[in-house]
């Protein structure tokens, strides 16, 4: 297959992060998967709103618009599905991509409950199709920067508060549709957490609840701590209401403190932001270990969208598919996620420790 043809459900702002690489239209598109950006085309775009599916299609291209994903799963000449909507239809629309034998490029977070991890990992192992969960922060410059230099860490610190306080009126803060700000912004920053650390989790004991908003369903704040199964230690700092930009000297591209520092054995070093930034500092003589940089602003010094790496997800999922090869982000690292905040309102809410099997 020379080709990625792709169908596209929900016209929405991430989308059109996701779609500025089609063609390789970008000139933010790193150079070792440009190749593969040039060789996926639009064949349908679909959005409850039929106006900006067809908007999409009028500046990104595509053969037709519809309101119905079915067209799109149900069409012969679709390759893979990239799914930008509300989180609750994140695992049907996977369950029925994969049943149909479409790829697909999932939006975080994969899924809300562990009954539909398991459904996605189910259906994915049996299609042997390509799952990819778009992850952001691992294609990110000073995120992968720290992967690079300190790739075993024995302590792992992760944030992932934002300023201000989610309205109870937005669809994301919705126990249903959404799952509220820590599963459907501090997901990112879990991933990152997982992602250095290079291990699994084995346990995890928090504390929080609901202290920003009045529905009980939706845990706001979760402060935990937790256990991986390499011996590893870390912890993990979930909500809203708080931070803002308190934490950082510089602008912030996407206006968010989270942050995931790692440490080891005197070596040290954080990213910044969605890994679009990074620092390292070091105890430990320069024979031992040389720090790259103290400071990596790769925000400003080459702009947000390149050190954010989003151009990249579109053509990195193109490639696994073209060149049979695991994607960056799996449907596993996706259940991880979920799972691990998920196990973490148990333990809120049970005040008990809580294992992984």
């Amino acid at each position: 297959m020379g080709k990625v043809r792709l169908g596209v459900i929900g016209c929405g702002g991430m989308c059109r992060c996701h779609l500025e690489s089609v063609g390789g239209r970008s000139p933010s598109i790193s150079g070792d998967v440009k190749e593969f950006a040039e060789q996926v085309e639009i064949r349908g775009l679909v959005d409850v709103d039929v106006a900006k599916a067809e908007a999409y299609r009028e500046k990104y291209g595509g053969e037709y618009v519809s309101d119905d994903p079915e067209r799109l799963f149900q069409d012969p000449e679709v390759d893979a599905v990239l799914i930008t909507t509300w989180h609750d239809t994140h695992a049907p629309y996977s369950l029925r991509a994969l049943e149909l034998g479409k790829h697909v490029l999932i939006e975080k977070p994969m899924a809300m409950t562990e009954k539909e991890c398991d459904e996605i990992l189910e259906a994915e192992g049996r299609s042997g199709l390509k799952y990819m969960v778009a992850f952001r922060c691992r294609f990110a410059k000073g995120a992968k920067d720290v992967k690079r230099e300190i790739p075993n860490p024995d302590n792992i610190i992760a944030h992932a508060r934002t300023g201000g306080i989610w309205p109870e009126t937005l669809w994301a803060q919705d126990p249903l549709k959404g799952g509220g700000q820590i599963l459907s912004q501090g997901c990112h920053v879990v991933d990152l957490m997982f992602y250095l650390a290079g291990s699994e989790p084995e346990s995890v004991y928090a504390v929080g609840g609901v202290f920003h908003h009045s529905r009980p369903e939706v845990i706001d704040t979760i402060n935990a701590t937790l256990r991986f199964r390499n011996g590893s230690v870390g912890a993990f700092l979930g909500g809203d209401g708080g931070a803002g930009r308190l934490m950082m000297h510089h602008p912030l591209p996407c206006g968010c403190p989270f942050f995931v520092m790692v440490v080891e054995k005197g070596r040290s070093a954080i990213a910044i932001d969605h890994g679009h930034d990074a620092r390292f500092e070091s105890c430990v003589p320069d024979s031992e270990w040389k720090i790259p940089y103290e400071s990596g602003v790769h925000s400003q010094e080459v702009g947000a969208e390149v050190a954010s790496g989003v151009p990249d997800i579109l053509p990195a999922f193109a490639r696994s598919i073209l060149k049979d090869e695991t994607p960056p982000a799996t449907a596993h690292d996706g259940a991880r996620t979920t799972r691990f905040i998920l196990k973490c309102f148990e333990s809120a809410r049970t005040g008990k420790i809580v294992t992984f099997g």
